[in-house]
């Protein structure tokens, strides 16, 4: 069982966020009005579905103590209590804001097949007939398993947004807890912490056959690879190393 945990977990940081040269873009301080407002823009509407999933997971698991541990993962995400923030959904529109995406085109986002693709994964392993597990591994796992999202220098998408493109803590309040701190402050959050290790102790419980296990590790692959083609999607469609740099007016 621990050797399958440590597969899934292996297999996360092989296809860790930072090997999409998406990330790779954004991290060295090369994005552009028109990338940065695209990966909002497409990353948005996978984003709102985070606590619908991780409800479809909760909803079927029995052990009270272990559905607690996500029931504490959709409240803090839907009204950021426990980390005296705000609705995680909200900061991630602020910094949409920031770099120029306006409410009005939070609310009629564009769907590309490639995003449609990660929901539609989403949905199925969370909230349709597969079993539960699927979702912990492919989703929950996955999204709060990340390795630190950090460039060569140490330097987090939180630190480069506030010390690169220069937005203001408004604008990058979303990265405090979502995408790793600098490499010398651990490089993950605490919340990102506690949310995976909950995601592991639910696989070590319930994945527990080696169909199970082995349907983990497929919907997993496929998660990863729908998500690098999202990715690379955001990156060919929306930028352009020709434009200008961002950089926030002072």
């Amino acid at each position: 069982m621990t050797d399958f945990v440590a597969e899934l977990d292996r297999m996360i940081g092989e296809r860790k966020k930072m090997t999409s040269e998406l990330y790779q873009t954004i991290l060295a301080g090369k994005a552009t009005d028109r990338l940065l407002q695209g990966f909002v823009q497409h990353r948005w509407p996978i984003k709102s579905f985070w606590t619908r999933n991780i409800l479809g997971i909760a909803s079927r698991i029995e052990d009270y103590r272990l559905r607690v541990l996500l029931v504490e993962n959709i409240y803090e995400e839907e009204t950021g209590k426990l980390s005296n923030s705000g609705r995680h959904l909200d900061t991630f529109a602020a910094f949409g804001a920031a770099v120029g995406v306006s409410a009005e085109a939070l609310a009629n986002p564009p769907l590309a097949p490639e995003t449609a693709a990660v929901i539609e994964h989403n949905v199925r392993v969370c909230n349709g007939a597969a079993h539960f597990t699927e979702g912990v591994a492919s989703v929950l796992l996955l999204m709060e398993g990340q390795p630190p999202i950090t460039n060569d220098n140490g330097k987090s998408m939180l630190s480069v947004m506030r010390d690169v493109y220069g937005l203001p803590p408004e604008g990058y309040e979303f990265f405090v807890h979502h995408a790793s701190a600098d490499a010398g402050d651990d490089a993950v959050s605490e919340l990102e912490d506690e949310h995976a290790a909950a995601a592991r102790e639910l696989l070590r419980r319930y994945c527990d056959t080696p169909q199970l296990q082995q349907n983990a590790i497929a919907a997993l692959a496929n998660a990863l690879e729908l998500r690098h083609r999202h990715f690379d999607m955001i990156l060919r469609t929306s930028y352009d190393p020709a434009e200008p740099v961002f950089r926030r007016a002072a």
